[in-house]
């Protein structure tokens, strides 16, 4: 079992997946994260268990500058086998072991209740003596396995590339569509780019990540968007050009798409929602995190 806080400027783009279940919790930060084929914003409160081999990644949002406002997370890695390997044969614990099948797809538990009480004391974990980071991680799974809300992160159960240049190559890939979304995207130079023929490429990046090239990009699009659309009083028009869609009515296609609602109805229900909890909100009360 390894768990540490981890503490970094920003959380740049690095497509991976590794043998240990990994539980995350954001302490401070925003951004997107991408799990398998799924792709949805985060915030602060963020908690997610993910199973073994599953790709994922986190992307923050700006750079911070101070020393004092890090980006900010616990994580925790472990195997199976973390308490013997036949602690999770007893019968006592089978709704941890369903839980720990289910995070093949990957689990989401901050919009819960328990997942907020869980994530009050996960956030100690880290400083705890060996001993009691075991029994806090064990009480964690026992409590994340009676919530019947939990998220599915993924919707497929993604093959882990079993190449390591193949897992550096997506990754390479990743982090250029991460850079440079917000331009218009040649898939032909794209391919040129790391020496695949486009048809090859497409194959590789799905394959890999469980959606095409368009579909990705799309997604990176209206992340950054939602971020705009929430944290500035930006034009929607502007928005739309600001993160590379070079056409309106598609912004508005994908986004709804992708989002469920369009970014009009997005914003008007995030101001609605913000000036509810500011009118109830005690005196000196902080910006409720959304």
């Amino acid at each position: 079992m390894t768990a540490y806080e981890r503490r970094d400027r920003e959380f740049r783009f690095q497509w991976h997946c590794h043998p240990e279940y990994e539980l995350t919790l954001i302490l401070d930060s925003r951004g997107q994260r991408l799990v398998g084929d799924g792709i949805a914003e985060y915030s602060s409160g963020d908690l997610v268990l993910l199973g073994p081999d599953l790709p994922h990644s986190w992307r923050s949002g700006p750079v911070r500058s101070s020393a004092h406002e890090l980006h900010r997370a616990v994580v925790v890695q472990f195997r199976e086998e973390f308490l013997g390997r036949q602690f999770l044969e007893l019968r006592e614990l089978e709704s941890v072991v369903s839980l720990l099948r289910r995070s093949a797809n990957g689990l989401g538990f901050g919009h819960t209740e328990c997942g907020r009480r869980v994530a009050a004391y996960l956030a100690d974990l880290p400083g705890l003596s060996p001993a009691k980071r075991l029994l806090c991680l064990l009480n964690a799974l026992v409590d994340l396995s009676a919530e019947p809300e939990a998220q599915t992160l993924s919707s497929l159960r993604l093959r882990p590339l079993a190449h390591p240049e193949n897992q550096r190559r997506i990754d390479l890939i990743c982090r250029y569509l991460d850079e440079h979304f917000r331009e218009e995207i040649d898939f032909v130079e794209l391919a040129n780019r790391f020496h695949m023929a486009q048809a090859a490429l497409c194959r590789f990046f799905r394959r890999s990540t469980g959606r095409t090239l368009t579909t990705y990009v799309n997604e990176l699009r209206v992340g950054a968007a939602t971020q705009l659309l929430l944290e500035t009083d930006e034009s929607i028009l502007d928005i739309c050009f600001q993160v590379g869609f070079g056409n309106y009515s598609n912004f508005n296609r994908q986004f709804k798409r992708i989002k469920g609602l369009g970014p009009h109805a997005l914003r008007r229900e995030f101001l609605s929602k913000f000036s509810r909890q500011q009118r109830v909100a005690p005196l000196g009360a902080g910006t409720p995190t959304v």
